[in-house]
């Protein structure tokens, strides 16, 4: 009987522990341990190099710092120029500025107005002599007449310019054109070629005399002009001509033409 007794108190002490409560206790466990793991990851997101993180990032190596090289300008020229005139020795001749006529002026002769020589192709040209020049000198040649292709210079200019024809009348360039002589006290001793001084014609030819006189200077048969081939062999004869210190006269005119 009386161990009956005490079997049930047993039983109801037994039976009054709430298994609900440990449970929730162990719920609650595992949310503050899930917390603190929240916790834990969010630290080392935000700061990896935390010290709870147990994997942390390497560290990078420090940066070499290289010095910058700064270019300095090299000075090529003085802060200043200033151009030194050369010394002075004489004064030099105005340079010439060849301005075309419109049209071929008309050479004046000697002794009255005549229009510029030109060829009639029709024309029978003179019997030539056996071993006579294919150029000869062109009827009323030279003649004289004032400055008209560098008026800038006025009386300042003396030359020599004219052109060279075929037997048909027709201009014929490249022929070597020599000046030669003596005009006052200088010798002269020029060459050009027919073709380059196109303002007497398309095979116009000129000589520069204020390289070697100040101006127009009288002479009596001391200055000759000849024709030459590329080969320097002679293609007319010298052909001797005055010259005049006159401005009317400055600009002397020798037409060549060809008779074989």
């Amino acid at each position: 009987m009386t161990k009956d007794v005490f079997d049930f108190i047993d039983e109801e002490e037994k039976s009054s522990v709430n298994p609900d409560l440990v449970w929730n206790i162990l719920a609650v466990v595992v949310l503050v341990v899930a917390l603190c793991i929240g916790v834990i990851f969010l630290t080392v997101f935000v700061n990896p190099n935390a010290g709870i993180n147990p994997f942390p990032p390497s560290t990078l190596p420090a940066t070499i710092a290289l010095d910058t090289l700064t270019p300095t300008p090299k000075q090529l020229l003085p802060p200043t120029w200033t151009a030194t005139p050369p010394p002075a020795t004489e004064t030099p001749l105005p340079t010439a500025t060849l301005v075309p006529p419109t049209e071929e002026p008309a050479p004046v002769d000697e002794g009255e107005n005549a229009a510029a020589p030109t060829s009639d192709p029709g024309a029978a040209a003179p019997p030539v002599a056996a071993g006579a020049m294919p150029y000869v000198l062109h009827e009323r040649n030279p003649q004289y007449i004032p400055n008209l292709y560098h008026a800038e210079l006025g009386c300042n200019w003396m030359g020599v310019g004219g052109q060279i024809l075929s037997l048909n009348g027709a201009p014929v360039t490249g022929i070597v054109v020599r000046l030669g002589g003596q005009l006052g006290d200088q010798p002269i001793d020029l060459v050009t070629v027919s073709g380059i001084a196109t303002k007497y014609g398309p095979a116009g030819y000129e000589f520069d005399l204020t390289v070697v006189v100040a101006g127009p200077t009288a002479s009596s048969g001391t200055l000759w002009i000849q024709l030459l081939d590329q080969a320097g062999q002679p293609l007319s004869e010298q052909i001797y001509f005055d010259t005049f210190e006159e401005c009317d006269k400055s600009t002397i005119i020798i037409y060549f033409k060809q008779v074989q």
